[in-house]
């Protein structure tokens, strides 16, 4: 908001000048944030009193304004000099212009519900910070100042509310959104007392919430995460005040007992050489990186048991950590962190991270060398890992090994010649030894890695079709046979150059000398003749070639991967060459059978991977639509509608969603431009949508006839008969509008408001 303000004061005093004017203080309150920035001896809380409910004032020889919109509330004096020529009735119309034009600034980038900024203001102020700090940090007056330098590091901190959806489930979406209301101010509050300077806040969608601050060391901002969790926990959310607000408002909730709210947060840090060392053009990138890494933390914090904080560093810096395990199959999940360079196969040993009962001393940083703990070393047993992914991973117990590898615990890497059970002989090593083509999966890594920076390659995985009812029915030993065997046939049909490797339990690699697609395609149809006459399996493959569009080459692995998914999804025996357009089969599958929660689930999976296709952006809209979360839809659908202001699909997420959120105002301007888009052919609902938003904002006359076409399509509509009455009792036709209550009443409507009820019990 300082920064609008800062804006605005330059711009308000260039116009004054020529008339001997200038802006000697603001107080600006949008939602509950509040800034004020006004001249020395000017008191703008006591002007902003002696305003009162005028517009327009003149106190202590100053020119007092104030302006009121959705959510927010601003007041502005301005000072003039003794001999200055002004039109009082000109200056304060041009200055009502320009405060309405920053009060409305303020209120498109700000979340309606929580006052936090929306996902996209909130980069753009995430980048202006990054590039404040970098310039502030090289600015010779910061290093002589004599203060002791700050460190330019940023730290994002990513919030997630815990068991949010019981709350929706339980006690409804309307306490949900009064529960985000009271834990946003809850959060304001704490950041404002802290003494960790500007904060940016944002909403990023639902109950997740992000935080930017700036000169914070990584072991900072964990404290600082810690502070806030507790500061969370012990808060009544929402406070007593708020819930007896709620409670009149709503008199209908009737819950005694309400869940204590929690938040968990995952934190990362950029350090001083991202910040100072990186080009500006870089910062976005930088800034998005920052923004996944605290993602991930969250993630594992909410793994770990919630109400906690999570730091990135600590997960790369403590080698891993237990997230979950499944007792009835033994099978472990794992945050290895996505730098460590796991192997299938590779062992872990587990250890309890909260007990310092070994003998390798932790030494205390600048103390002279002063023991202050021991570093865990109880080992409760070994696991070894069976699949990678990024981030988690998957391992299993091994077999004699008696633990139970509960979440929390951290893991510490076991080389060959230490692993119990275990002598030099690695089991890897002799599973290579058979099939000499299988090269290391660290080589197949190195070779993509080469890869990359060709202008073109070809990418090939390949997998077993039923993998599950393989394993379940001719065991794990037949499926190791079925992959040497298919090693066995790919070296057959190699040359020189060619890297095959077991990259995973579920996947084979091959990476080809040639980058001719035709040459590769061919090949595989020979392997799939060769192995189809000897082997009672099949296998897929998908190919991928680095100079399709729409394919992030530098994810190369992981649309392998998703494209994988989508052969399966398709069938078995799929030879499948990935384009865009084909990753995004699920998802219009989902779409087409109205599945909207997979539809928004698939749509992040390639978002991530950053697939992105136009259409498919339309359903994910439409998806968050139908699932709730409205803002979201909103957000999306209004991008769509800046591309393409013809897309009626788009036009009706967008008037539909603004309106559910009470959002009137835009929700009449959205059903205007589709009405006119359409001529007029517009839904029934839609003209009763339409009718009740303009209802609400005073245009009575209007909404009446809008009302009126809906009732002419749809004669039941007990929402519309109701609302029409609503419309009928402002003109003061109240015989027609009781009528039409009574109707409303005996189709089942039963939202009256106070004046439609007592007009209804006259009869």
């Amino acid at each position: 908001m300082s920064r609008s303000i800062e804006e605005f004061r330059s711009q308000t005093n260039r116009v004054l000048r020529s008339v001997g004017g200038k802006l000697a203080g603001i107080c600006f309150i949008v939602n509950e944030e509040r800034s004020i920035s006004a001249d020395r001896g000017v008191d703008m809380e006591a002007l902003s009193r002696a305003v009162g409910n005028a517009s327009k004032k003149m106190c202590e020889g100053k020119l007092v304004l104030k302006l009121e919109g959705a959510g927010g509330r601003l007041v502005a004096a301005f000072s003039f000099k003794d001999d200055s020529q002004y039109d009082p009735e000109r200056v304060s119309g041009l200055l009502s212009s320009l405060l309405n034009n920053l009060l409305l600034q303020e209120e498109r980038d700000r979340d309606g519900l929580t006052g936090f900024l929306k996902k996209e203001a909130f980069r753009d102020q995430m980048t202006e910070m990054a590039l404040r700090i970098k310039t502030e940090a090289k600015s010779p007056s910061s290093k002589s100042s004599g203060r002791k330098p700050r460190s330019p590091s940023l730290s994002f901190f990513h919030l997630d509310l815990d068991h949010f959806k019981e709350v929706n489930d339980t006690l409804g979406h309307r306490f949900g959104d009064e529960v985000l209301r009271s834990f946003a101010r809850q959060v304001r509050s704490f950041f404002s007392q802290n003494e960790s300077g500007e904060a940016l806040l944002a909403r990023l969608g639902g109950e997740e919430f992000g935080v930017l601050l700036a000169y914070l060391s990584a072991s900072e901002a964990r404290s600082l995460g810690r502070q806030l969790c507790e500061f969370v926990r012990r808060a009544d959310i929402p406070t007593a005040e708020e819930l007896e607000d709620y409670r009149r408002l709503n008199p209908e909730f009737k819950a005694i007992s309400l869940p204590q709210v929690t938040v968990s947060v995952g934190s990362a840090t950029a350090d001083s050489a991202v910040v100072l060392k990186g080009a500006e053009e870089s910062l976005p990138g930088e800034l998005d990186q920052l923004y996944e890494r605290a993602d991930v933390a969250t993630y594992v914090a909410k793994k770990l048991g919630r109400d906690r904080v999570m730091a990135f560093e600590r997960i790369l810096a403590e080698g891993g950590t237990v997230i979950d395990y499944d007792e009835r199959t033994g099978i472990i999940t794992l945050d290895l962190g996505n730098e460590m360079e796991v192997d299938v196969g590779d062992v872990f040993r587990v250890y309890d991270n909260q007990k310092f009962t070994g003998k390798e001393p932790i030494i205390q940083p600048g103390s002279q060398n002063k023991v202050i703990g021991h570093y865990p070393r109880l080992v409760l047993g070994e696991i070894e890992i069976i699949m990678c992914h990024p981030q988690v991973s998957f391992a299993a117990r091994r077999e004699g090994d008696t633990f139970i590898p509960a979440p929390g615990f951290f893991l510490e890497w076991v080389p060959p010649s230490e692993r119990g059970k275990r002598g030099s002989g690695d089991r890897r090593k002799r599973d290579r030894k058979k099939v000499s083509g299988l090269a290391a999966r660290s080589i197949f890594e190195a070779r993509l890695r080469e890869s990359l920076e060709r202008e073109r390659f070809i990418l090939v995985l390949f997998f077993f079709d039923n993998l599950v009812s393989i394993r379940e029915q001719r065991g794990s030993s037949t499926l190791k046979e079925l992959y040497r065997s298919l090693a066995a046939e790919l070296e057959k049909i190699s040359v020189p150059g060619d890297v095959v490797s077991a990259i995973s339990s579920e996947f084979m690699g091959f990476l080809p000398a040639s980058s001719s697609r035709k040459g590769v395609a061919a090949r595989i149809a020979d392997l799939e003749r060769n192995f189809a006459s000897r082997d009672k399996a099949t296998f897929s493959a998908v190919l991928l070639d680095s100079s399709t569009a729409g394919l992030e080459r530098s994810r190369a692995l992981q649309i392998a991967r998703k494209g994988a998914e989508i052969a399966r999804f398709k069938g078995t025996n799929q030879t499948l060459t990935l384009d865009a357009r084909i990753l995004f089969t699920k998802l219009f599958f989902y779409h087409e059978h109205g599945e909207y929660d997979k539809v928004a689930e698939e749509f992040q999976q390639l978002h991530v991977l950053g697939l992105s296709d136009e259409g498919a952006l339309l359903y994910y809209a439409e998806a968050l639509s139908y699932l709730g979360r409205l803002e979201e839809a909103v957000d999306k659908a209004s991008d769509i509608v800046k591309k393409d202001r013809h897309n009626l699909t788009a036009m009706e997420v967008l008037a539909s969603s603004t309106f559910e959120l009470g959002r009137y105002r835009e929700a009449a301007q959205a059903y205007e431009s589709l009405s006119d888009e359409k001529k007029g052919k517009t839904a029934a609902w839609q003209w009763r949508d339409f009718g009740i938003a303009l209802l609400y904002l005073g245009e009575v006359e209007k909404a009446l006839g809008h009302l009126e076409r809906a009732l002419a399509d749809d004669a039941t509509d007990a929402s519309a008969i109701y609302h029409k009455g609503e419309a009928l009792m402002a003109l003061g036709k109240n015989e027609k509008a009781r009528a039409d209550f009574m109707r409303a009443f005996e189709l089942g409507y039963r939202e009256l408001s106070p004046q439609a009820a007592k007009l209804l019990g006259q009869g």
